[in-house]
């Protein structure tokens, strides 16, 4: 099987980059995935001077299996008038294309153009919410529909699983990158080997596989190797919230690596799945959705309003202790009310506006 990579390269200079119409394609992600393929040392640094070479055991090297890498512009415009122009004429011969971080307009346009290359899958990994939006992964999936090529959009790469019997299962087999798959071999107690049979993308599972190898089941698996471990790679997905997931990408990633753990019956409690890693390694509360943060703002100017009708006025201490409601949305909801004339103060008591 020939895979085909599409990527950006980075800016040459910081001036590709200016201007509100120009957007820029991060490059870091498909430098590490590339690494991964062809079984570069370098492209994983995170054990420094304690590196044991983790994946060179698995003789994985790819780099004859790669048909061609075609760099792209880092910064291009946000609308191009001419997509076709990015797509160079005499692409070889392949079975899956992988388009890490391209233009979406040019993504489009090559899934046009593939069936003279041999395309019969592509794979788009989304590391974060705007690398391909909605609509030009429907104009892709129509375009892939009528002329037969599978195609994806995982949301990160490691959530990629593609049904079995597909050209991207296969991919995914022949490669070993997608959905983390690790068999692990457990002797009184103790983990004496754990075995990487797909790695997430970026190659992060080699090092989270290396680190789990000696330790007792009934250690804190989940955080102290896996969350600590797989941000200390580190992880490249975006942290932002993204309302299509209903979470952030970060965390997507981190799932997909608690579940090695579930054959040793480890997951992380229900506490537990409201907390991710930070990229520091240090667990923090999962953030709120922007949409319940808006409901939880409304429900705490109710709260004050009628905490404010019963008692007349109120203290700032008060108001927290009486009302059900965050400290944040409290404190949101006392400014909008505020602006609003709903409320006024008198040294530190809260009061009902004069409108009110």
């Amino acid at each position: 099987m020939r895979v085909l990579i599409l990527r950006s390269r980075p800016p040459a200079t910081a001036g590709e980059t200016n201007g509100p119409y120009t957007q820029e394609f991060r490059s870091r992600f498909a430098d590490k995935v590339i690494g991964n393929l062809r079984g570069e040392g370098g492209c994983c640094s995170a054990c420094g001077p304690d590196c044991t070479q983790c994946r060179a055991g698995y003789g994985r090297r790819f780099a004859d299996d790669i048909a061609a890498v075609i760099e792209l512009p880092g910064a291009m415009p946000y609308l191009l008038e001419n997509p076709a122009e990015h797509v160079p004429a005499g692409i070889p011969p392949h079975d899956v294309a992988l388009a890490i971080n391209i233009h979406e307009q040019v993504l489009v346009e090559f899934l046009t153009r593939c069936e003279a290359f041999g395309t019969r899958g592509l794979v788009a990994p989304l590391e974060a919410r705007d690398w391909v939006s909605r609509s030009a992964r429907r104009q892709a999936r129509r375009i892939a529909d009528r002329i037969g090529v599978e195609v994806d959009f995982p949301k990160p790469f490691c959530d990629f699983d593609p049904p079995a019997g597909s050209v991207l299962a296969a991919f995914r087999s022949r490669f070993c990158i997608g959905k983390p798959d690790v068999e692990l071999t457990v002797t009184d107690g103790v983990i004496a080997k754990a075995d990487v049979r797909v790695s997430a993308a970026c190659g992060a599972t080699y090092y989270v596989a290396r680190w789990l190898e000696g330790r007792r089941v009934t250690d804190d698996l989940a955080h102290d190797v896996v969350a600590k471990r797989l941000h200390s790679y580190p992880c490249t997905a975006s942290m932002a919230w993204d309302d299509e997931l209903g979470d952030t990408v970060l965390h997507v990633a981190g799932q997909a690596h608690y579940d090695i753990l579930a054959p040793l019956g480890v997951r992380p409690g229900d506490d537990e799945e409201e907390m991710i890693a930070s990229p520091v390694g240090g667990m923090i509360r999962k953030p709120t959705p922007p949409k319940e943060n808006i409901e939880n703002i409304e429900r705490a100017k109710g709260a004050i309003l009628a905490d404010l009708a019963r008692h007349g006025s109120a203290s700032l201490k008060e108001l927290r202790t009486r009302c059900p409601a965050s400290p944040a949305a409290i404190h949101s909801a006392l400014l909008l009310l505020k602006q609003a004339g709903h409320i006024r103060t008198e040294g530190d008591r809260i009061l009902k506006g004069i409108a009110d």
